[in-house]
Parts: structure tokens; sequence; C-alpha cells
């Protein structure tokens, strides 16, 4: 089917969705809905998007990006010279960059996709070279068994359908190929997860008013991060799919890295 390509992506195709929704309602919202309230949303944040993430957590993110992403080759064997990969809900383009930088020698074929094209836009400038691709992780415009290892960092929560999207990343993995998954989980412990909503209810809607013109915007992001599912439940969908699924988690569960082996 024929993708947006005007000048607000996925959001043109049912107006504002963003402005039309409470933060929570759309975390809420499913399918074409969510696509395009969250698709405005980051048409919106993009440029301090990354700033925003690290005071929300602390500079934690960066930290477990390292975890997740390094040691990817060798005897872990997720990585393999040449190896083509997709980044879903992409969005500045860390990941295409890191990867192009940690990973220099390799010759890693990767391409970021994301359903703002604001966000293209900045990845653009971080990584002029890259190739990214405005699309909709529900509905990914690449044949079955497409790449030997698909990611996504910080986004399960945006998807429109989570099975669905989930389903479609696992679809267009090669088999022997990976899915890895990085996000921030609710916690299992108790104390744990009063602390987080403490910071995330209390302290960060100050620092968030500094660095963002719309504070809607953040509210949205704490309510998806305190209410996305369990980081079990995603390693139950992809192993209900037919993966080998292994589990790592950070900081006190307040974030995980999934990797799925596709047989």
């Amino acid at each position: 089917r024929q993708l947006p390509t005007g000048p607000r992506g996925f959001a043109a195709m049912v107006g504002s969705s963003f402005d039309a929704h409470a933060p929570l309602e759309g975390f809420k919202l499913r399918g074409k809905d969510k696509l395009a309230f969250v698709s405005d949303m980051f048409d919106r944040v993009a440029p301090t998007y990354d700033l925003l993430n690290h005071f929300i957590s602390l500079g934690n993110t960066t930290i477990w990006r390292l975890m997740a992403l390094t040691r990817l080759a060798g005897r872990k064997g997720v990585l393999k010279p040449g190896s083509k990969i997709l980044d879903v809900g992409c969005g500045t383009g860390w990941v295409t960059w890191f990867f192009g930088w940690y990973y220099r020698g390799m010759a890693l074929d990767v391409e970021g996709m994301d359903c703002s094209k604001v966000m293209l836009d900045e990845a653009r400038k971080v990584n002029p070279g890259a190739k990214f691709t405005l699309g909709d992780v529900c509905d990914l415009r690449y044949e079955t068994d497409s790449f030997d290892v698909v990611t996504t960092v910080y986004t399960l929560r945006n998807f429109p359908d989570l099975d669905k999207g989930v389903g479609e990343m696992y679809r267009v993995t090669k088999p022997g190929g990976f899915v890895v998954v990085l996000d921030a989980f609710p916690p299992g412990n108790a104390c744990v997860r009063w602390v987080l909503e403490l910071w995330l209810e209390r302290v960060m809607p100050r620092i968030a008013a500094v660095f963002m013109n719309d504070p809607k915007a953040y509210r949205y992001l704490s309510a998806s991060i305190r209410s996305t599912v369990a980081v079990g439940r995603v390693g139950e969908m992809l192993e209900e799919l037919g993966a080998e699924v292994e589990v790592r988690e950070y900081t006190f569960g307040t974030a995980a890295r999934i990797v799925a082996r596709k047989p």
C-alpha cells in the first residue's frame, strides 16, 4: 500500500490524534489511531527526545544500550560480518550509528525504520549515509525472512498492536537469525516500582518542563513506562511464534534485553 510521505507522515492519516487524546488514553489506542497518535507526538518532540530520555532514566538508557548491544558478535553469535539488520523504531538513529561505530570492520548492513518523519530527519543528520525508511511495525514492507537481525530499542509501548508488531519483526527475520529487544519494563519488585513511580510522577515533570514545549508528551511517556506489559509476556509472545528466548534484566528489573533466535 502507499505510505504517507508528506511533511507529517503517518500523523496526517487522521489529523492531530495527539491533540485529541489524553496521555493514558493515547497509550491505550490501537491500530491506525495509535499509529497516528505516536507519529504526531514524536514529530513534535524529536529534537529533544534523546536528551529527555537521558534525564528520565538518570543516564541509564545509554548504559542499558551499551550493556545490551555490545558483545553481540563472537561467542554470542547474533552479529556476523555482513549481517543485514533492521532497527525498528529507530528514532534519531542511535542504534544505526552505534552498530557502525562499535562493530566497525564487520561491514554490517543496517536499515533504520520509524513511523515519525521528523525523527527520521534527525537520524539522517546524525548518519548522513545510512538508510532510513518511514514505516509501520505492524505492516512491514519486507519479504518474509529478509534480515539476519531485527532490533528494537525502547519502542514496544508505542506499537499500534504489540502482538502484531512482534509477529511482523519475527516474520521478516531469517531462520537462524535473531530478534533483539531492549526496553524499559514495570519492575516486579514492589519497592522498586514505588521508587520508579515517585520519580516519574513527582520529580521528572519538573525536569521535563525545562526540555519540552508540550509536557503532555512527557505524561504519555511516563504513563506508557508504568503501564506497558511485563518482559515475561513479550518473551512468551516470541516463544509462541517458535523462538528460542533468552532474557536478561538490568537495574532491578526496570529494563531488560530479550534475544530471540528463530530456528
